[in-house]
């Protein structure tokens, strides 16, 4: 079943961005998509799985020429990346 924008923007709305971002662009329910988002944070390098997801959705609408949508996916990302930053490596120091 294939649901239309405007419906899916509706469902989401009680979401967070990226995961509403995700339900959009990858035409998802929305709680298929919050599923599938809490399922890959889980894996060693989800983080980066849901990033890309999200780039490319935002490449795709740009592409596209849908600024708006494009800059509301950045705009999840951003929202993402603030609450699921993956930590930066620690280097063991030089002996």
């Amino acid at each position: 079943m294939r649901l239309d924008p405007e419906r899916i923007k509706a469902l989401t709305a009680s979401t967070s961005s990226y995961v509403a971002a995700i339900a959009e662009s990858e035409d998802l329910l929305p709680m298929l998509a919050a599923a599938w988002t809490e399922m890959t944070l889980r894996q060693p390098k989800g983080h980066y799985t849901i990033r890309e997801v999200l780039e490319r959705a935002a490449e795709k609408a740009e592409r596209r020429g849908d600024s708006v949508t494009a800059a509301r996916y950045r705009t999840a990302l951003r929202d993402f990346e603030a609450r699921y930053a993956a930590p930066e490596p620690e280097f063991a120091a030089a002996e």
